[in-house]
């Protein structure tokens, strides 16, 4: 596809882009243990806080409690990975599409806040769509990212060459 002036439609260039963003980090062990450290475990904390209480049986514990902690998850999580897309250098159909998600991000937590289903299975149905999606944003904005990158060379050397003499000298040292 291209347009008039002959460049890439703004199409297959989100095409490309998402297909390569949802791809190449699948190979990383840091990106992997970035999104289960820091994004699941660490971010997702209020949700596991009202979780494990509520699974557990303990006083004090309800499920309006794991939902709510799920409502406020995804758009903190979704929210600031959409934005950061549009702060950094990438074409304007990243751009939109990470706008196009802001809005979409909004309008879902507008709808489980103002509006929620009478029926709690499908309160926490979108609400665990949203999670996921939310995640995937994560995902997208920073599967390009250089620093979750490995880029691990284990047949480096070691050290320099062994034919080489190295410099300095040892002459008045005693073990």
């Amino acid at each position: 596809m291209s347009t008039q002036n002959g460049g890439t439609s703004g199409f297959a260039y989100l095409k490309r882009e998402l297909a390569m963003r949802i791809s190449a980090p699948a190979r990383e062990f840091t990106f992997w243990m970035y999104l289960f450290s820091g994004v699941l475990v660490l971010g997702g904390f209020g949700v596991w806080y009202e979780f494990f209480p509520y699974v557990l049986s303990l006083n004090g514990s309800s499920a309006a409690g794991v939902y709510s902690a799920l409502l406020t998850f995804f758009p903190a999580l979704a929210g600031p990975a959409a934005l950061q897309m549009v702060f950094t250098d990438v074409e304007k159909p990243l751009k939109a599409f990470a706008i196009g998600y802001c809005v979409l991000f909004l309008g879902l937590f507008t709808l489980l806040t103002l509006g929620k289903p009478e029926k709690t299975w499908l309160s926490f149905l979108i609400v665990g769509i949203a999670c996921l999606t939310a995640i995937v944003m994560w995902w997208i904005t920073n599967g390009h990212d250089p620093a979750f990158r490995d880029n691990v060379d284990d047949k480096a050397p070691l050290g320099g060459d062994t034919q080489v003499t190295p410099k300095g000298s040892l002459d008045g040292f005693e073990v």
